[in-house]
């Protein structure tokens, strides 16, 4: 009966690593969303079709260095705006980027995403698109923003922090019928070292 358990025991461990090792990287990633903020604690998440998202800088140098997983900046020239860039570089599970036009002069509340096909509309410099990448039917196409099916709520703006959470539902640029929903977003930023954090 022993000899008999042992073996059990041992087949049902074995079965397990294998399971594991047979997982690739991005199955086995099982990360969980920041909490909400307001406090400069440089944090991003978000939920695409269901799935966390949460940004990872790329393990692969280029030329200029190492692509980072958030890319925060704003102009202060004709059209005044900030923009937010976050993607996880390890997995297929893609990444969000916003403009938010005028955002220095209105701060603190809630803007409605307008439509985004094909990247930014420099003719709108005054509106509020958000794209995405996403391993969705083409890997290389993005993801345009649908108007009227989500906001930006910006919870805090000032000379040290932006911090805020968002939702939308966004178009493959390719195939329309394509449709990906980002829930759950949420952002805290120190203006002065987001750029220098590095996200593993």
């Amino acid at each position: 009966m022993k000899h008999f358990f042992l073996k059990t025991v041992l087949f049902l461990f074995a079965f397990t690593l294998s399971n594991c090792e047979s997982k690739t990287e991005d199955e086995r990633w099982n990360p969980e969303l920041p909490p909400i903020t307001q406090i400069g604690a440089n944090t991003f998440g978000c939920k695409i079709n269901g799935q966390v998202m949460i940004p990872r800088d790329s393990r692969v140098s280029q030329l200029g260095g190492i692509p980072t997983g958030v890319t925060y900046g704003w102009s202060t020239n004709t059209a005044s705006y900030d923009w937010i860039k976050a993607v996880d570089r390890y997995t297929n599970r893609g990444g969000v980027a916003f403009k938010l036009p005028e955002i220095q002069k209105l701060g603190v509340g809630e803007y409605i995403v307008e439509t985004m096909v094909g990247g930014y509309v420099s003719t709108k410099p005054n509106v509020i698109y958000m794209g995405a990448s996403y391993f969705g039917k083409s890997p290389t196409s993005g993801y345009g923003s649908i108007k009227g099916t989500g906001k930006i709520i910006i919870t805090r703006y000032d000379d040290e922090v932006i911090a805020g959470t968002f939702y939308c539902k966004l178009k493959n640029n390719i195939y329309p019928d394509d449709i990906i929903e980002i829930t759950e977003g949420r952002f805290d930023f120190n203006k002065n070292t987001i750029n220098s954090k590095r996200f593993r």
